[in-house]
């Protein structure tokens, strides 16, 4: 403990030393300029919304957080170590499309259709990270994109997590490849975006700690010798797939016509069309689309030891456990979008997009073999009151099983219709109402020890949603009202409530710089009218304040700070391996405990790099360091991280 305080104060001390040895001017003070404009922009299923994103490689604010289930707005339960299952803190039912087939505990971890970037380069662009950590923690991530010539830019990403973990089995190895590409036709009219991807995470499943007593009087201080209690489970997930969307444009490309008259003026002599280099542009209309999907998921779960008593019951096999499912999807849209007038900012006076949905999806098990087909048309509508008010409508139904008869219906205001953060700020209110099948999982299951075939109907799901958004500043108000809401007993059977009961959240993000002092902050209050059947926090969130300055002329940028994770007391949900999936409980509380990480992150020209001090008060106020029950979180250790981006 000594040694740790002399640490912390040397670390923390030596900021006041570099800062007054390196007194920089206001200009000095402005980050460095080797760096270069690279954008991206990630894809939508259904709906317009699309974003260009421009990366800020300078930047040094929050470059610490190096999970996937980590940043400054993102509050998850974590199984104790990287890379393993995950709940988030703060309820979202956000509806997915396609082959629902369970809540998600480890989407962070997948390179899919949803989250592969698409990029926007001048010259190759590269990123390399690498981190590691104690319980030989490793993270190895890979980004490359270029263009292979003016209508053609190819990419790829490779992310790698690989953790063995303070506990007994407890071991994460996670993989997620993806290639991308895309084609931009010479007169822009034709458009071609493809991706493939693939998945594989490996993970130990030790099902908790036998005995809390040894962890939280810290009677066993070699964590490999606190028993678990199960000894030879593991769990495998695959998930795979090929993207292909085409667009064909009519009308002109207003974004071309703009810059080639902006090129026109300082460069008359140029030959204009050859100096540009073609993207996909996500804020043009006037297009058919079609987009063709293959996703294959096989999940597997063993043990060789079914009788260790950590199952209630046996269905099959005493001796082994093997338990295989396998969902596979290929779909076809179709859609049309069409807009006519223009407003201030980007976007038409009125929008219109439609299409229809074709699904075919087969799922299988050690015993069972399924298919269906499923239409669902969607339609989006979109009025833009000369920049003062935008007002936005979807509808969407589906027909066929195993979600026949899902649709939704929502609204969206916001004032003003274009981007107005800057100044006095975006006021947004939105409503919906969905009604949905519960995911495939709670509809049909069968295995070594779960087995079950319902018919509950459509969950209803009604929503409410304010947000203001000025500057760094962002907020809101969300309220849900739950119908038929099916959920996962305490024994991790799904049951249904058929009462309607509320959830409201209020939430707030806000990011302020005083001097070369910055501080952010993201939480949220949350309040359940039947907290019997739904188990959130009432208070969480995380809390982060640094200290930056430029070293040496500018030649290095440094930056300290300590970041602060809570959440209050409650009963959260335990975890059932065999399922891959949370289920109520009652007896244990978690939470009530602040995990405190000092980090110092550096940049010198395109690299950077941090050391992190994670959970650095483990021990100082008892050992309560438990998310999920059953599986505590990481002692105090350190992470070392770096970050390398080339241009060339």
């Amino acid at each position: 403990m000594r040694r740790l305080f002399l640490l912390l104060f040397s670390l923390f001390s030596s900021i006041g030393y570099l800062s007054a040895q390196n007194e920089e001017t206001a200009a000095q003070s402005e980050p460095s300029p080797d760096t270069a404009t690279v954008q991206l922009v990630k894809l939508n299923n259904r709906w317009p919304g699309e974003k260009m994103v421009t990366l800020v490689d300078s930047s040094l604010t929050d470059f610490q957080y190096y999970l996937p289930t980590e940043s400054g707005s993102c509050l998850n339960l974590l199984n104790g170590n990287a890379g393993l299952a995950y709940k988030s803190m703060l309820f979202d039912p956000e509806s997915m499309t396609g082959f629902r087939f369970a809540p998600p505990v480890y989407n962070a971890y997948l390179l899919k259709n949803e989250n592969i970037s698409f990029y926007h380069v001048r010259n190759p662009y590269s990123v390399v990270f690498y981190n590691t950590g104690k319980a030989k923690e490793q993270v190895f991530n890979v980004t490359h994109a270029q263009n292979l010539s003016r209508g053609i830019t190819v990419g790829i990403d490779l992310r790698l997590i690989n953790s063995i973990g303070l506990y007994e089995r407890q071991k994460s190895d996670d993989m997620g490849f993806a290639a991308q590409g895309q084609f931009v036709s010479d007169n822009e009219r034709y458009v071609l975006l493809a991706n493939y991807h693939n998945n594989k995470l490996k993970w130990r499943e030790n099902g908790g700690i036998t005995y809390d007593s040894l962890f939280s009087s810290n009677i066993e201080t070699d964590r490999k010798r606190i028993p678990v209690n199960l000894k030879a489970a593991d769990n495998q997930i695959r998930e795979s797939g090929v993207f292909i969307r085409h667009f064909y444009y009519f009308g002109h490309n207003p974004a071309r016509t703009d810059s080639l008259t902006k090129m026109a003026d300082s460069l008359q002599e140029t030959r204009l069309p050859d100096s540009l280099h073609r993207y996909y542009n996500p804020n043009r209309t006037n297009f058919f689309r079609h987009t063709f999907s293959y996703t294959r998921n096989s999940l597997l779960y063993t043990d060789a030891n079914p009788l260790s008593g950590f199952y209630r019951d046996i269905y099959i096999d005493s001796t082994k456990t093997f338990d295989s499912v396998y969902y596979h999807e290929i779909l076809n849209d179709i859609s049309f979008e069409g807009g006519v007038g223009r407003v201030r900012g980007q976007g038409k006076a009125l929008l219109l997009r439609a299409g229809v949905e074709y699904a075919f999806s087969v799922y299988k098990n050690d015993s069972i073999s399924k298919k269906y087909i499923r239409f669902t048309p969607y339609a989006y509508l979109a009025a833009n009151a000369f920049g003062i008010a935008k007002a936005e409508g979807r509808i969407w139904v589906s027909q066929g099983n195993p979600f026949n008869g899902d649709k939704g219906i929502s609204a969206k205001l916001t004032l003003p219709a274009f981007d107005n953060s800057t100044s006095w700020g975006n006021l947004s209110a939105s409503m919906a109402v969905d009604a949905l099948q519960p995911d495939y999982l709670f509809q049909m299951h069968y295995s070594n020890h779960f087995k079950w075939e319902n018919a509950f109907g459509q969950q209803t799901i009604f929503s409410a949603r304010a947000m203001y958004e000025r500057k760094n500043l962002k907020g809101g108000f969300n309220l849900y009202n739950l119908t038929n809401w099916v959920y996962l007993n305490e024994l991790a059977i799904p049951e249904k409530q058929e009462e309607s009961f509320s959830v409201s959240q209020v939430w707030g993000q806000a990011a302020f710089r005083f001097g070369k002092f910055d501080i952010g902050a993201f939480g949220a209050w949350q309040s359940v009218s039947k907290d019997e059947l739904l188990h959130l926090p009432e208070i969480a969130g995380r809390v982060s304040g640094s200290f930056s300055t430029p070293l040496f002329k500018r030649a290095l940028h440094f930056q300290a700070g300590l970041s602060v994770l809570y959440n209050s007391a409650f009963y959260a949900d335990a975890y059932m391996p065999a399922l891959r999936s949370y289920y109520l409980q009652n007896s244990i509380k978690t939470g009530d405990y602040p995990y405190i990480d000092a980090f110092i992150n550096i940049r010198v020209k395109r690299a950077k790099m941090y050391l992190m001090l994670k959970h650095l008060n483990s021990g100082l106020s008892g050992y309560d360091y438990i998310m999920v029950p059953g599986y505590p979180m990481p002692d105090r250790g350190f992470r070392f991280g770096i970050s390398w981006t080339f241009y060339d």
